[in-house]
């Protein structure tokens, strides 16, 4: 131990913060997000920017440094002046961070690898430790490596049940538990995340780390140590957000019939994952469209993996043999897009295509009139610009839990929007500070009425104009 630990006087839950309180910061200097999430948390847009600098040194090393100790006569650093002196007078230094929570924005870069980025994470919130944080909050709008969340000697798993399943995690491990760990061990104290990959999983896998830094974790609380070696995890479910969109937002923006309750929308779960999650139903739920359809499809990927081989249709709600999806309007929610080839397969089939291992179903005969797709994080890499770009997808839409996306759109601006949601993530970290459960608050009502949801269209998307004149609240 070559300091001695902080003592905690605050843990996550006790009550709100205030402003003052609070500490906002990103991985590198430049992003919106940590700009936006100050601002909701009561902060100025500027301090993510003067609270910490991003050292790189000439031979490539990082280093986080936090400017509570800069200038203490400025008027924005007076809240840290008391924790530099003594009652007396006297000069102590290493206390800066004293009685505040550090929430650390995380969202890739362009430049920066997801592994940079993690290290970031880690050495940033090490370091906030170290100068006397209370909690380190980290918000991650992707938690890295959460699809590498089981290995081969998980074999209670259900999604490792099958020879397929092993062949293609055979030679890995879970990567999420060890990138967990390291996030404990740093001082990262919980983990607020949009729309994982496996939040039950992740969950698990922060128990298991908890469980096996049991040890060290009742000797900090003996110690009443701001490092507490225990992960908490946090799972913000967007699908409140989503049937807000659809329900305010998909007669304007997506040209969405939402008449007679949605007779005539169609929610698609693009693989038998999303559908199982419930994601999809939840959306279908929250919309308000109690008389839409729905539509569930099973992919199947070649013995190594890489390709999908097969695509059927394993269930419908609300689908007629008599009407099959003609003219009907089709919203297809995934996690994540990265090739594009899951959705360029279920959007042939529902355009009329016909593929190996199909049988043409009768319930989903005919053309629909209109398909929007929706990713909550995407960078848009290799073929999948190509793959949207086709005139069988009308809508794009996207969150900015990866800002690549934004950035890489290409030639699908046109049909691209954004949803910000750096404010569901800053009420969400409020709501953990009161000891509430961020999805219990965020109803679409709540959203709705605080205005957390934000639309972003590019310039030159074919809805700009019409948008832009019937909704006032996109910006």
């Amino acid at each position: 131990m070559v300091y001695k630990h902080h003592q905690a006087t605050y843990h996550l839950g006790d009550g709100a913060l205030r402003p003052d309180q609070r500490i906002v910061v990103g991985t590198r200097t430049g992003p919106k997000e940590a700009r936006r999430v100050a601002t909701h948390l009561g902060l100025s847009p500027l301090h993510p920017e003067l609270i910490i600098d991003h050292t790189v040194w000439n031979d490539g090393e990082y280093l986080p440094r936090f400017n509570s100790r800069a200038s203490l006569s400025r008027p924005d650093f007076i809240r840290y002046r008391s924790n530099y002196a003594t009652e007396d007078g006297k000069r102590i230094w290493g206390h800066g961070l004293k009685g505040k929570v550090v929430y650390i924005v995380h969202t890739f870069s362009n430049s920066l690898t997801p592994q940079d980025l993690d290290k970031r994470v880690e050495f940033i919130a090490d370091t906030a430790k170290y100068n006397g944080a209370e909690a380190v909050v980290l918000i991650a709008y992707t938690l890295d490596h959460s699809a590498q969340e089981r290995g081969v000697h998980q074999t209670e798993h259900p999604r490792m049940q099958t020879d397929e399943a092993k062949f293609k995690f055979d030679g890995q491990s879970p990567i999420s538990l060890l990138q967990l760990k390291q996030y404990a061990s740093a001082g990262v104290d919980l983990v607020i995340t949009p729309h994982n990959h496996c939040p039950d999983d992740t969950q698990r896998l922060c128990e298991e780390v908890n469980a096996e830094f049991d040890p060290v974790h009742q000797r900090s609380l003996e110690l009443n140590s701001t490092q507490r070696y225990h992960l908490d995890f946090v799972h913000v479910d967007l699908s409140p957000m989503l049937g807000l969109f659809l329900s305010d937002y998909g007669y304007t923006n997506l040209k969405f019939d939402l008449s007679d309750s949605g007779k005539n929308v169609l929610f698609l779960c693009v693989d038998s994952g999303v559908y199982e999650s419930g994601f999809v139903h939840n959306i279908r739920q929250y919309s308000g469209l109690k008389n839409a359809a729905l539509a569930a499809m099973k992919k199947t990927r070649a013995s190594d993996g890489s390709n999908i081989d097969m695509i059927e249709l394993v269930h419908t709600e609300g689908l007629s043999t008599d009407r099959g999806i003609e003219g009907m309007h089709i919203f297809a929610p995934d996690d994540a897009i990265r090739s594009g080839e899951t959705i360029r397969k279920n959007i042939e089939v529902f355009r009329g295509g016909s593929l190996e291992g199909l049988v043409r179903d009768p319930r989903i005969k005919g053309i629909p009139q209109r398909v929007a797709v929706y990713a909550t994080r995407t960078n848009f890499a290799g073929n999948s610009v190509r793959i949207l770009s086709s005139p069988a997808i009308d809508d794009v839409v996207i969150t900015n839990s990866d800002p690549r996306g934004m950035r890489n759109l290409g030639e699908i601006d046109t049909k691209t929007q954004m949803l910000w949601i750096n404010f569901m993530m800053a009420e969400a970290a409020m709501a953990v500070e009161r000891g509430e459960n961020p999805n219990d608050l965020l109803t679409p009502n709540y959203i709705r009425s605080k205005r957390l949801l934000r639309v972003d269209i590019p310039h030159g998307h074919h809805s700009l104009v019409d948008a832009l004149s019937s909704h006032s609240g996109i910006i």
